[in-house]
């Protein structure tokens, strides 16, 4: 891994741990073992940091979900509890840690009413999520128009991510285990 990709991957770590905010260059400097000179080598500033630590993220979402699961030969059934899976899997794989919530979620809570460049990442990242999902609705209910397959993604998003919001504060992720399943329920 090169400097440039540690630098991020420690600030990603940072960023979800503490969010953007709180998270210093100094932290960024001493997590990722570089001094000022070398960190400024490659990024201007810690918001440019910010937007490619976002962009990471949403290059990942990309990979795993919107490709890896919404753009494959699977039937719709599938890829609705495939998505809801990949969501649960991450927030489960961080049992015995402090649950931190979703670090999209997060970063959409923290920075969008205030950063007018993260709020346009974040933005098209949930239009992607919302037709993603309203994409695989329509496959598992042919009858429903556009529009309500587009207002039951986002019911579904606000869920996943209302449910995530409860898990952060009460450290319970039978919270997340519930909404999964009850979403798996009332949708298929």
């Amino acid at each position: 891994m090169s400097v440039r990709e540690d630098i991020i991957d420690q600030t990603q770590d940072l960023m979800y741990r503490q969010g953007y905010v709180a998270t210093s260059i100094s932290d960024i400097m001493k997590a990722a073992n570089v001094g000022k000179g070398q960190l400024y080598h490659y990024f201007t500033s810690k918001k440019q940091i910010g937007i490619e630590v976002t962009q990471s993220l949403i290059e990942k979402w990309d990979r795993e979900l919107f490709q890896g699961i919404f753009a494959t030969d699977q039937s719709a059934e599938d890829k609705f509890l495939a998505m809801l899976d990949w969501v649960y899997e991450f927030h489960e794989n961080q049992e015995g840690e402090i649950y931190y919530g979703c670090p999209m979620g997060n970063l959409i809570v923290e920075l969008s009413a205030q950063e007018k460049d993260f709020r346009v990442l974040l933005k098209d990242f949930i239009d992607q999520w919302l037709a993603g999902t309203a994409k695989v609705l329509q496959g598992i209910h042919p009858d429903w128009s556009e529009k309500k397959s587009l207002q039951e993604a986002s019911n579904i998003i606000a869920t996943i991510q209302g449910s995530i919001l409860i898990l952060k504060v009460s450290q319970d992720l039978s919270v997340l285990t519930k909404t999964v399943n009850d979403l798996k329920e009332k949708y298929l």
